[in-house]
């Protein structure tokens, strides 16, 4: 099976051309990963501006020497200037431009020369000062990136390009790149009565006139940063920090005692986590799309701070909190499936939900629909949604994944697979291969399930011909 999954396994330039270099041609992978990030930045929110610095300090993991370094920016974002370190400038040449394979993803793509070739292995430092007018990207199909700078709620995040990131004009190049936790340190300055949110620790807040710069640091390396900011409440308990909307403060006594009960439960389940460190919870508005890491924090969309019955979404992303790093290159995502099944899982457990039946003909019905002509589920396994770009199924095809295998292995043979998997792999990563060892090692009777709803399509023959998903289940009972 595990070789199974192994086997599975132009730019349009406008007409702005800025730089001090001609503009040689962009490369169609990224040979660099990410290893520290140091930024200072201001928010101006009469202009609706971001504008200052950030330091990069990248690492090459190519085989040969790569002569430029290719960043992205958001596309109303202008780059004043590059240098090494605290070094002279360096040559660089920017476009506005969009991908190859994304028509309607517009990005100002940046390359930078450095003095020689960076070797394989080698490192260099560069600082790069830029400023201009925050959008979003929901004309991609994105429509959670609805960033830009707003009194009420900002965010600046990768997402929108809010700072310089690796990348190529690409998406599936940018899929596929290396990436690897980053250190980072940030200076955020803002208007007094803001208050700006990240993970890491808080190093710091000065006053000066009627702006607040906002300091912090990684305690341990990052997946990303997302910087959050708001006139927010800032509240702790249960090894928690909450950043809460005004207004919000008993949903923020609510969502603290969510997260120690989850959290309990996930410890109980599948072990403590690989770091300690408090976590941070930072409310963002519905739809704009959560997030979560132990290191960087959590996003959390307003309606679980709002609705009890909205928990789930906080349940789903702390469960990711129990994901090893992925080793698959492009992954097909199915820790969120996963995180799918687990925040009803846990839900039931603490708030008494009760809705398995309905929820289970309504993902079937979705999947039903989703999978009509032309988007065809009979042709792709989920093995293969990563190389397929089909990651959007991974959810629902992976819920019930993970529920056909809950069902027929049982809550003890479940989560003794899932806890040596993510006890083995918390520090060094892990393949879909070797999740599906780990199953295999705790009970050979997830070879069926997982033969079925991964590596084959077998799953949707049976779902397109009328089965129901405990029709399902119980054939693989009676195996």
């Amino acid at each position: 099976m595990g070789r199974t999954l192994r086997a599975l396994a132009a730019s349009l330039p406008c007409a702005l051309a800025l730089g001090a270099a001609p503009s040689p041609r962009p490369p169609d992978t990224v040979p660099f990963v990410l290893t520290r990030m140091t930024l200072d930045l201001r928010v101006d929110y009469e202009r609706g501006t971001v504008s200052g610095t950030v330091a990069l300090t990248v690492r090459n993991v190519s085989r040969e020497p790569v002569a430029t370094v290719p960043l992205l920016l958001g596309r109303l974002f202008t780059v004043a200037g590059v240098a090494r370190d605290a070094g002279p400038g360096l040559p660089f040449a920017q476009r506005v431009a969009l991908f190859e394979d994304d028509s309607s993803r517009q990005v100002n793509a940046l390359l930078v020369t450095p003095p020689t070739p960076v070797a394989p292995g080698d490192s260099l430092t560069l600082v790069v000062r830029y400023g201009g007018v925050l959008v979003g990207y929901t004309e991609t199909g994105s429509l959670y990136i609805k960033d830009h700078v707003d009194p009420e709620f900002t965010i600046l995040r990768e997402d929108a390009y809010a700072f310089p990131v690796l990348g190529a004009l690409s998406s599936d190049a940018n899929r596929a790149a290396p990436r690897e936790p980053f250190a980072f340190a940030a200076r955020v300055t803002v208007p007094a009565g803001q208050v700006v949110a990240m993970g890491g620790e808080r190093t710091g807040r000065t006053e000066r006139d009627s702006l607040v710069t906002w300091s912090y640091r990684s305690a341990q390396p990052v997946p990303f940063l997302n910087i959050a900011i708001a006139p927010y409440q800032v509240s702790e308990g249960a090894g928690a920090r909450i950043y809460s909307f005004p207004g919000d403060s008993a949903g923020a006594r609510m969502v603290t005692g969510a997260v120690a009960g989850a959290t309990g439960l996930y410890t109980r389940w599948y072990g403590p986590l690989a770091r300690t460190s408090q976590l941070v919870v930072m409310e963002i508005p519905d739809g704009f799309g959560s997030q979560a890491s132990l290191a960087a924090g959590i996003l959390q969309t307003a309606g679980a701070f709002r609705d009890r019955a909205q928990l789930g979404q906080l349940y789903h992303e702390l469960s990711h909190l129990w994901n090893v790093r992925d080793g698959d290159r492009p992954s097909p995502r199915w820790n969120e499936g996963l995180a799918m099944f687990l925040q009803y899982r846990v839900a039931a457990e603490l708030d008494g939900w009760s809705g398995w039946d309905a929820l289970l003909d309504r993902m079937a019905q979705r999947i039903r629909r989703s999978c009509a002509p032309p988007a065809r589920c009979d042709d792709t396994p989920f093995a293969a949604y990563g190389t397929a770009g089909l990651t959007d199924r991974s959810y629902s095809v992976g819920m019930l994944m993970f529920y056909a295998l809950y069902q027929v292995l049982g809550a003890d043979a479940f989560d003794r697979a899932y806890r040596g998997f993510f006890q083995r792999f918390r520090e060094s990563g892990a393949t879909s291969a070797d999740l599906l060892a780990a199953f295999h090692a705790a009970d050979p009777r997830s070879d069926a399930v997982l033969a079925d709803w991964f590596t084959t399509t077998r799953w949707y023959a049976r779902l397109g011909a009328g089965a129901t998903i405990p029709q399902i289940v119980e054939g693989y009972r009676r195996r």
